[in-house]
């Protein structure tokens, strides 16, 4: 069997951009969040880590931190 490249391995950075994606999609719906508005956060994750804004886990938490805020903030 020859050592053959696969074309479609995917960079990190669009893994980790995925990985963003998914856990802010899960934070916001947990946190009780419509669904378009947990995907809007999610695609802001994933075009954050994309962009080169920070790591993906700084991302989450930073976005994270700003859904609780606001829904802390609706409540009221």
């Amino acid at each position: 069997m020859s050592a053959v490249i696969l074309p479609f391995v995917r960079p990190a950075r669009a893994t980790n951009a995925d990985g963003a994606f998914a856990a802010v999609n899960i934070a916001a719906r947990r946190m009780g969040y419509s669904e378009h508005l947990a995907l809007r956060a999610a695609r802001v994750a994933r075009r954050d880590v994309l962009d080169g804004r920070g790591s993906a886990a700084a991302v989450v938490s930073k976005l994270k931190a700003a859904l609780a805020c606001a829904a802390r903030k609706e409540e009221a």
